[in-house]
Formats: structure tokens, C-alpha cells, sequence
């Protein structure tokens, strides 16, 4: 049997982790959201390897998706990184890409093109 896919969702807005349980649906896949950057942490500190994708997005209180990359990084976490954001000017996907996070899309953005995008990066 496959193994799901295993993402981490961040997102300070409830609609759009509520939206990746549909996107990406079981079995295929398993997501678990994280409300903040804070909260993705935590989830990550109870076990750092347990996801093989993590999305993030730039505008969040708190902890931006930047300063979450960087401390994902400094902890050596291996999962990959992908950003989904309205908020991507090109010094914030220079900071992204200096941190390997090679898949930047902007909201609104088109479900298929979301799903491709993780498929590949997952592969």
C-alpha cells in the first residue's frame, strides 16, 4: 500500500487549511494544519521528521513565513517547503529561495496547479 503523503498546512486563516483537507484529500495525502507559526513548531518539536511537505504562508501574525522557514532550517528539519501567499515582493522570494524554498505561488491560486506543484516537489 502507498504511503499518504504527509503535509504540514500553515495558515492564519481557517479557509484556506480547511481548503488543503479538500485539495488534498485521503489517502493520497494526510494534512495536518498548524493556525501559526508558533503552532507549526510545536507540532514540528514533537517530531521534526514526521512531514513530507510543509506549506507556508508569508502574512501571519506573529511569526512571519520567512522567520518560520529560517527556524524550520536552523533546526535542520528536512521536510520541503513550499509558500502560498498574496504577499511574494522579490525581496521576500530572494530571503525563500537563499532558504532552498523553490515553490512560491500566489493566492488566489489554481488547485491544480497547487497539486502539480506539490507532486513535484514531493517527488
Amino acid at each position: 500500500m502507498e504511503v499518504a503523503l504527509k503535509i504540514l498546512a500553515v495558515d492564519d486563516e481557517p479557509s484556506i487549511t480547511q481548503s488543503m483537507h479538500f485539495i488534498f484529500a485521503g489517502p493520497r495525502y494526510e494534512v495536518t494544519d498548524a493556525q501559526d507559526g508558533d503552532d507549526a513548531l510545536a507540532r514540528l518539536g514533537a517530531n521534526s521528521n514526521v512531514y513530507d511537505v510543509i506549506i507556508v504562508d508569508q502574512k501571519m501574525p506573529h511569526l512571519t513565513g520567512v522567520e518560520l522557514v529560517q527556524e524550520i532550517r536552523k533546526r535542520g528539519i528536512a521536510g520541503k517547503i513550499m509558500v502560498l501567499s498574496a504577499h511574494l515582493s522579490p525581496e521576500i522570494r530572494e530571503a525563500y529561495e537563499q532558504m532552498d524554498v523553490h515553490v512560491l505561488l500566489d493566492k488566489p491560486f489554481d488547485i491544480h496547479e497547487l497539486r502539480l506543484a506539490l507532486d513535484r516537489l514531493a517527488a
